[in-house]
């Protein structure tokens, strides 16, 4: 037996009588997302909802687990983040997962998320946050030309970081934020 695609599952959850149990943060097929925490990304969407729920970033996960008898299909199996799919319980019955997905916070948007991370670096760069107050306040540079330059120093820092497992780390971050400060102070946008 074939594990249904992200699509089939996303559609039989849509419809299922179950729904609010095991999908309930699934609110349309127009928008896919974990369906415990709602965990999704902008970037998903193409240009139709079955193209954005296969490209979602979502794994399939067995409500019983087929190490303990639980089938491919689509009633025992839900769609989830890799946090959620990681956390969630391996246990004999359903009735484990409905309440662990009960008592699942809700997650912001992965973009969200990012940002966090970007203003969780600013605060471990003090100096960043003071090349914006200095940009900001330079009388010689206009908004625009102003975030141009910021934006400048941040893509030349950005060059010099790599991304694993396909997002820039945390610390990278905060790493790409201190270079941009550095160059900053040395007047060295570009290099």
């Amino acid at each position: 037996m074939t594990v249904p695609t992200k699509w089939r599952l996303a559609q039989h959850w849509e419809a299922s009588e179950a729904r609010g149990i095991f999908a309930p943060m699934l609110e349309s097929l127009e928008h896919p997302c974990c369906f415990a925490c709602g965990w999704f990304s902008e970037r998903w969407t193409k240009a139709t909802p079955k193209a954005s729920w296969e490209r979602a970033a979502l794994e399939r996960a067995h409500v019983v687990p087929a190490s303990l008898g639980g089938p491919d299909v689509a009633e025992n199996i839900i769609l989830l983040c890799q946090p959620c799919h990681l956390a969630s319980p391996d246990w004999h019955e359903s009735s484990e997962m409905a309440r662990w997905i009960a008592e699942r916070p809700e997650r912001a948007s992965k973009e969200v998320e990012d940002l966090g991370e970007w203003i969780q670096a600013m605060h471990t760069v003090p100096g960043f946050t003071e090349l914006l107050v200095e940009a900001e306040a330079n009388p010689e540079l206009n908004d625009e030309d102003a975030v141009r330059r910021i934006v400048d120093l941040l893509r030349a820092s950005t060059r010099r970081a790599s991304v694993h497992a396909g997002t820039l780390s945390p610390g990278t971050k905060a790493a790409i934020l201190r270079d941009a400060t550095i160059r900053s102070s040395a007047g060295d946008a570009a290099a």
